[in-house]
Formats: structure tokens, sequence, C-alpha cells
């Protein structure tokens, strides 16, 4: 589960839990990933204070609060080696990529640490399974980041465990307003993290948003 569809679950499930204090309106429309972002980005604002800067460039910023999470914003998606090297000297062993719109890297670079690499079908699960598959421990790459606003967002290293590696996949945005796409995942202690090969990523930004908004 990628960046975006952890903000479109974070909004649904606020839209449900107010759809169940007062009657809404509804009108349908196009919801953009830009938009999700937007409109998360105003519930997720309130973070510790920062404590320390980071190194960082016009492209990008790393910045350290107390509690030992990390804020990132990212501007531009430029030097993605430099912004690898600046989360590696604050603690957090990264592998960072940018790729070109519509391209995505193949699968298959690392072993997942959990299942948000490569994550089983739930469609056709028991009960049982569907228990055992939504259990946190098995979802830890959604936690490790969480969306700020459009550019920024929180890496927490309290759900990394020791020796993975924390893997992100940026992609320039391919719809009006989104500036790029993110992809979290974990790899597992001792497995390499392989160059990435780039394939065709398949639709657009508006259309995976309206995919997984159900529309």
């Amino acid at each position: 589960m990628n960046f975006e569809e952890r903000l479109l679950m974070e909004l649904k499930a606020e839209m449900a839990t107010r759809a169940t204090q007062e009657p809404v309106r509804r009108s349908r429309g196009i919801m953009t990933r830009a938009r999700i972002l937007a409109v998360a980005g105003i519930t997720a604002a309130a973070v510790a204070i920062p404590l320390t800067l980071g190194g960082g460039t016009a492209a990008y910023a790393v910045v350290k609060n107390p509690d030992g999470t990390l804020i990132v914003t990212v501007k531009e998606l430029q030097d993605p080696e430099g912004l690898q090297a600046e989360l590696n000297a604050q603690g957090i062993r990264a592998d960072v990529t940018y790729t070109p719109r519509d391209k995505k890297c193949a699968p298959g670079r690392f072993i997942g640490a959990d299942y948000g690499y490569v994550s089983p079908n739930p469609k056709n699960m028991t009960a049982e399974q569907l228990e055992e598959f939504n259990r946190p421990e098995h979802w830890r790459s959604r936690d490790v980041t969480r969306p700020i606003t459009r550019d920024k967002f929180m890496i927490s290293p309290k759900f990394m465990q020791p020796g993975e590696t924390l893997v992100l996949e940026f992609r320039l945005g391919n719809a009006p307003g989104v500036g790029w796409s993110l992809g979290t995942y974990l790899a597992k202690p001792g497995s390499p993290v392989r160059p990435c090969t780039l394939v065709d990523e398949g639709g657009t930004d508006a259309e995976q948003a309206r995919e997984m908004a159900g529309s």
C-alpha cells in the first residue's frame, strides 16, 4: 500500500465518522491525488516542534524532532542520493529512488519485511485469514511514513526493526497539481536493495485515485 492509498484510507475513515454524526449532502466528482493529499494534510499537520535541522537543498530538507521522528520536505525530485545520504546520517537506513512520470520500479528489488511490498489478495480470504492479514505487525511499512502536506511527510523510526531498510520510491505526478507520489516499503535485514529497473506504471494519478475510491 503506497503513500496515497494510506491518505485515502484515512480520509475515507474520517468521512465515515462524520457521516454517523450528521447528515451530509454528497455530490459526485473526481478526487485527484492532489486533493487527497491536501485534505489529509489538514488533519495530519500536528507534529512535534523541530529540534535540529539536518542537511538539505532547495529540493529537499530533513528536520529531526525531539521524539526521534523526521520531517522530510520534498520540493523537487532532484538529488535522490543526497536525500538518501541525509536520512542515513540521521540514523535511517534508506534507499531513495526518483522515477519519471508513468514509470515505476519493477517488483522484486528486495525481500519485503511485511505485506506492504508484496501483498496477498484479500478478496477470497476467510474471516480468520482477513483478521491475520490486517494485524498491524504485517503493515509496519505504512506506519513508518505519515503524510503532513502535499510536499511533506514524517518518518517514524519506531516502526522499523534493526537492520531493515526504508525503501522510498518517488514518482513524478502525471495529473495537474500532482507533484509526486510515494511508495514506502521495508526491506528485510540482510536483503540488498537492487537498482531500480523502470517499467510502465499504467493509469494516471486521477484514474488510480478514482479506482481507490471505488468510483
